[in-house]
């Protein structure tokens, strides 16, 4: 071989090498079925049926790291204030990373069933976790044993916590219940069908949907003050805009409606986001949503306008 040519390709073997591994990424081998978007609205993260986790740049669209721990589909995640972040999965299990490492800084078990939900408490010190196997958890991050909130006849799908710090759950028996910080229960709501998301607003309203395809707005006292109705295809994932006025719901049909929270109007919806759409997040400063489906795509959305603006993984 000329050496030129041996020369050549030593220096493209050289540059691979050099590259980071998130390069020869692809994105997830499966549905997209949980995101989330840090606080300072450079990074996503996303869960996958694949069992894995990536942490994305958002202003590039490269995959910065992807999180191999948990035996089953990553249902659920979080984005921590102390710049961590929480995976959770079918497994059970909930993992705690920091960026750049390979293994879970921390592992929280106790549910004996898939975890389908995480919130983090408005103060940053608390994780919630809801699960099929009847109950939701409250988790202190700086360690120490969680709370265990049991009532639900059923799976428990979402989590969110009020203003307040009190914590909200919702479940497949179509209630949604409010708990304090100590696991009490303060009140339980029932609605006409059964619960898979939950968002609550920056004042403190309540967002609840499901099987019906209907989106409830309750106030903290469990009365229903509006509802609108999406249709046909039940409602997977909730949204609430950082400023309030508006709240994304992502439907099993492939569809995310923008609904205008003072009129109940439906703005727009957006037109191609996977079928179905599993999960839904907001850029901290309400110009862009986040989706991830079953296309295996998490796609960036101009808020304003429902318009694409980039698929962020093959």
């Amino acid at each position: 071989m000329p050496m030129r040519v041996t020369r050549i390709l030593g220096l493209i073997a050289a540059l691979l090498l050099a590259l980071p591994a998130v390069a020869q990424m692809r994105g997830h081998g499966g549905p997209v079925r949980a995101l989330a978007v840090t606080g300072d609205g450079r990074l996503a993260i996303s869960g996958g049926f694949d069992q894995a986790a990536i942490v994305w740049g958002l202003e590039t669209g490269a995959a910065l790291s992807v999180l191999r721990f948990h035996d089953g589909a990553v249902n659920a995640v979080a984005a921590l204030p102390d710049g961590r972040f929480a995976s959770a999965s079918e497994d059970g299990r909930i993992a705690l990373w920091r960026l750049g490492q390979a293994e879970p800084d921390c592992v929280l078990a106790g549910h004996a069933g898939p975890v389908a939900g995480l919130a983090v408490s408005p103060d940053g010190t608390m994780l919630a976790s809801a699960a099929w196997d009847g109950t939701a958890r409250i988790w202190p991050l700086a360690g120490g044993p969680a709370r265990t909130l049991e009532g639900h006849k059923g799976n428990v799908n979402a989590v969110a916590f009020l203003p307040d710090g009190r914590l909200v759950t919702a479940g497949a028996d179509a209630s949604v219940r409010i708990w304090t910080p100590q696991g009490e229960t303060v009140l339980t709501a029932t609605l006409p069908s059964a619960l898979s998301a939950l968002a609550v607003t920056t004042d403190g309203e309540i967002a609840a949907a499901g099987a019906d395809a209907t989106v409830r707005f309750l106030a903290s006292d469990g009365q229903v003050r509006s509802e609108v109705e999406l249709g046909p295809a039940p409602v997977i994932a909730l949204a609430p805009a950082p400023d309030g006025t508006r709240i994304a719901a992502a439907s099993a049909g492939g569809t995310v409606a923008m609904i205008e929270r003072a009129s109940g109007k439906i703005l727009f919806t957006l037109v191609g986001p996977g079928l179905p759409v599993w999960s839904v997040a907001w850029r901290p400063d309400g110009s862009e949503l986040v989706t991830g489906g079953g296309d295996r795509l998490v796609r960036r959305w101009n808020a304003a306008t429902g318009e694409p603006i980039g698929p962020l993984a093959m």
